[in-house]
């Protein structure tokens, strides 16, 4: 009776450990994946709300107002002020959506980009997905983009390009994947260049199983939602979580695998079920001992 008790009490003890370990487990690596991403999602909205306050300031400047200032001199002003801000430039468009730079004057037309209709139809701040521009068409940028009015209607726009490398660099992280996921669900920032444009549903589908459908979490990207979910892939398990930028159609997405960070609380269960274990062993054996002790003696009398 004694020996089954015991034995209860060590099962006891393995399962309340085990059950004990995977939920403290799962605390911490939801708690560090929500904070990652937190933490992420915010740098990188601060970089886009400062640009738009920036913009809207300038949009306001009687030099970027008055019409006895040329373009080509707003441009050369534009150009300066951007030496201490770091974007990859500031440019204004006049009300036929011409964009000039300095030096230049008249660079191009933007008419055909849909961001800049949206904006003089609009009125509204515009922040655009990650693309290809500069000289040589291969430095990836985020551009945003503000509305210059006399009173509801559209004069022209000023429009400040970020270096993608920028936004890169703030989601860089050694224990988690921090991507940039644009509005067409696609990879956007944060990757290798190769990865990029790589869409969000391809990427979880490879990973193998995910806690939620993946339609229901692509759903949640669509309505501006926050949330995260786990996946199961070949070799290990990750955990993900996902904010929406403001002002945008952007989202941050985390992903963390699990085993590095829970790394310490397995060493301390596996140490905790070696004691169990050891506990067991000496009780059996010292039975053992006793039992085998009580039949020599037995026999010898």
């Amino acid at each position: 009776m004694k020996r089954y008790v015991v034995n209860c009490i060590l099962i006891v003890l393995f399962v309340t450990m085990t059950a004990g370990m995977v939920l403290y487990s799962i605390r911490v690596v939801r708690e560090y994946t929500l904070s990652e991403n937190k933490e992420k999602t915010e740098m990188v909205q601060r970089r886009f709300n400062e640009t738009i306050h920036m913009l809207l300031e300038l949009a306001e400047d009687e030099r970027m107002q008055s019409d006895a200032v040329s373009y080509e001199e707003k441009a050369c002003i534009l150009t300066d002020y951007n030496q201490d801000k770091g974007y990859m430039m500031i440019r204004i468009l006049d009300e036929d959506m011409n964009v000039y730079k300095e030096g230049t004057g008249l660079a191009s037309n933007l008419s055909s980009r849909d961001y800049i209709q949206r904006l003089y139809q609009t009125g509204e701040t515009q922040v655009t997905d990650a693309f290809l521009a500069g000289a040589d068409a291969q430095t990836i940028n985020y551009t945003v983009a503000v509305a210059m009015k006399e009173g509801k209607r559209v004069t022209g726009a000023l429009f400040a390009a970020i270096y993608g490398t920028e936004i890169d660099e703030w989601l860089q992280d050694d224990s988690a994947l921090n991507v940039l996921v644009g509005s067409e669900l696609q990879y956007m920032g944060g990757i290798p260049q190769d990865e990029f444009g790589r869409s969000v549903a391809q990427v979880l589908e490879s990973e193998g199983k995910t806690s939620r459908p993946v339609e229901d979490i692509l759903l949640d990207f669509y309505d501006r939602k926050s949330g995260m979910f786990w996946g199961i892939g070949e070799r290990n398990i990750q955990c993900f979580a996902y904010s929406p930028l403001e002002n945008t159609k952007a989202v941050i997405m985390t992903e963390v695998h699990v085993l590095p960070i829970i790394k310490n609380i397995v060493v301390m269960y596996l140490v905790g079920v070696m004691a169990v274990l050891a506990v067991g062993v000496w009780y059996h054996s010292r039975r053992r001992r006793r039992e085998n002790r009580q039949e020599t003696e037995n026999v010898n009398s």
